[in-house]
């Protein structure tokens, strides 16, 4: 469920830190970025860059939620999900507050 989700959720920036520690080289940061987005687009839960709206559109009932890329803040993530019949839009922001 999303309440189950807020407590465990793992965003790309998070992962992101974990895959390119000590990384100085542009290349190889980009490189791991490429590795990280290849992992996400596997999860089902994630979704890519899509609007509110059309992220609303795929939540049916209370608990769906999923990751999607914000069309509003480039380079963010949101999780959205579905509670008590009203969508919801966290963006997911890292311990270092980006």
């Amino acid at each position: 469920p999303f309440e189950d989700a807020l407590k465990n959720q793992t965003s790309e920036a998070a992962l992101r830190k974990s895959t390119s520690m000590g990384c100085t080289s542009p290349l190889l940061s980009r490189a791991a970025d490429r590795t990280v987005v290849e992992q996400l687009s596997t999860e089902p839960w994630y979704q890519g860059e899509m609007s509110r709206k059309e992220a609303e559109q795929l939540l049916k009932k209370c608990g769906d939620f999923l990751v999607r890329k914000s069309t509003t803040n480039p380079g963010s993530y949101v999780l959205t999900g579905m509670h008590n019949g009203q969508a919801k839009h966290l963006l997911l922001v890292d311990p270092e507050g980006t």
